[in-house]
């Protein structure tokens, strides 16, 4: 009966044609198939249509090859040969509808006016999605006089000092602030260049709300592999803002203003104020906006996250709004942004193996819990190499009692670097139900899906020999402090040093050209 043998024969065929075609493409080309929508929905027609073809072959032999009297007998045999053709199909509709689930409730679609940018095609005169007009403040060069002595009120008392003393004092008494000088970016350094904001959000047990303490930039050349990791201190204060947000947060830099005066003379007035006017009593200076965001830089998710109108088509406008900031602070085009959870970061290292950090200096510390009513987090490492788990690391890198921030970015720099490059293809499929869980859970992302293949692509062209890291931290990186001894962004040096790196590689990442991770 060839023509029988035939119509079962040749689909086994085709099948398996199909899945040689698939594995032919090696791993960066199935991964980049597996996070297609549309690829995993034809996965799930075949599914089917397999599972049809699979129960008729069997049901097939069964008719032709058994006489009436023998099928009731067979009847239980049969159902079990049923079962186990049918099982493998509906463990691969699961995960392959969980997948496509997972896609589609973590990753956004293009918007109607946004055009998803091929990462390996940027023309130069691309400027991308154009947000909305929101509510706020720009940043020109701007410089801020503070007038600060515990005895100031004294010279202007009658008798104390005469008018040329008084000049005198407020031109040798007086602290300026300068933050910028705040210049347009200028044309993207490379369009052949992914970059990403990479966000640790820490909505822990005992924290109001969820702060964005963990924020640093990964930057890719897709030429050369090489790759970049910029951090940034969450207590920057006086950070620049692209024209759009000019007048955003007036109210908020005022009442900051108001916040940070002091009366250390303890005259009733506060020590910034001075006698304008010859009457003996201080004068409340004119306002004059910074036009910059006033306080903290991780305070800028808390108060944007709200402006729908400014990103209609964002999952979450506070991080939109972040990624324009830091984007135009650097001069350098970001593309997407990227949100994990804490309690998600320890997932992810489980989920890996670990993994392996050089700890420069005895640590022996316990955080509280990335989850409410979980464990607490701890870890015990002598210097040297060592191994870490996810709770391990989570210690490790939130830690900074007896530290400082500054450090602590630095850990954080390191383990997102070790991460990287330690993990492999068969450690994410291995990971694979907990990455696809976390996701769902953990991920907070404006990368639309379209964008995946060209994203797992991309990763696939990073040299993990060739991965840089830069901390913007003081004082090499602040142009002053705030009366309240914040630091300030010394925008100058931070563009010069990332268009250094991204120039010359991990040769500028330091004085000595080694990385602060080894």
């Amino acid at each position: 009966k060839p023509v029988r043998a035939a119509l079962f024969f040749v689909p086994t065929v085709a099948v398996t044609a199909g899945a040689f075609l698939f594995v032919d493409r090696g791993a960066l080309g199935m991964a980049g198939l597996l996070v297609r929508p549309s690829f995993l929905t034809g996965l799930l027609i075949l599914d089917v249509v397999l599972l049809v073809w699979r129960i008729a072959a069997v049901m097939d032999a069964f008719l032709l090859l058994s006489t009436d009297g023998e099928r009731g007998w067979l009847t239980v045999p049969l159902s079990l040969l049923l079962l186990a053709v049918a099982v493998p199909h509906f463990v691969t509709w699961n995960i392959t509808s969980d997948t496509l689930n997972t896609l589609n409730t973590t990753f956004v679609a293009a918007a109607p006016s946004q055009q998803v940018r091929p990462i390996t095609a940027l023309s130069d005169d691309e400027t991308g999605p154009q947000p909305g007009q929101p509510e706020g403040p720009a940043a020109p060069e701007f410089t801020k006089t503070v007038y600060a002595t515990p005895n100031r009120g004294a010279i202007f008392q009658p008798g104390v000092g005469d008018d040329d003393a008084i000049q005198a004092w407020l031109e040798h008494s007086t602290l300026t602030v300068t933050a910028a000088p705040y210049l347009p970016p200028t044309d993207p350094l490379d369009a052949n260049r992914l970059t990403i904001l990479l966000v640790g959000g820490d909505a822990g047990p005992g924290r109001e709300g969820l702060r964005t303490d963990s924020m640093n930039v990964v930057t890719i050349n897709l030429e050369t592999g090489e790759a970049a990791i910029f951090g940034f201190p969450r207590n920057l204060k006086l950070m620049p803002l692209p024209n759009q947000f000019k007048n955003s947060f007036l109210d908020l830099e005022e009442r900051v203003i108001e916040k940070d005066l002091t009366d250390l003379d303890l005259d009733g007035y506060p020590d910034t104020w001075y006698d304008q006017d010859g009457d003996l009593i201080p004068d409340e200076p004119p306002f004059e906006s910074c036009e910059c965001f006033p306080t903290l830089l991780n305070e800028v998710h808390q108060y944007s996250q709200d402006w729908t109108s400014t990103y209609p088509y964002s999952p979450d406008p506070g991080l939109s709004a972040l990624k324009e900031i830091i984007s135009y602070t650097m001069d350098l085009e970001i593309d997407y942004f990227v949100m994990v959870e804490m309690a998600g970061f320890v997932d992810v290292i489980d989920a890996i193996g670990g993994v392996d950090v050089l700890v420069k200096s005895p640590f022996h510390v316990t955080v509280s819990a990335a989850v409410e009513g979980g464990p607490k987090a701890s870890v015990n490492v002598e210097p040297g190499m060592n191994h870490l788990d996810g709770l391990e690391s989570l210690a490790y890198a939130r830690w900074r009692i007896g530290s400082s921030d500054y450090a602590r970015m630095q850990r954080q720099r390191c383990l997102v670097r070790a991460a990287a490059t330690q993990t492999d293809t068969l450690d994410l499929i291995r990971a694979y139900p907990t990455l696809l869980e976390l996701m769902r859970n953990s991920i907070t992302t404006d990368i639309p899906i379209d964008a995946l293949p060209d994203l797992v692509w991309a990763a696939g062209q990073i040299d993990f020999d060739n991965v840089a890291t830069v901390g913007f931290v003081p004082p090499t990186y602040n142009s002053g402090r705030t009366p309240a001894h914040y630091p300030i962004p010394n925008v100058d040096r931070i563009r010069a040093k990332v268009k250094e790196v991204i120039e010359e590689g991990v040769t500028a990442q330091s004085r000595s050209g080694e990385s602060e991770c080894s």
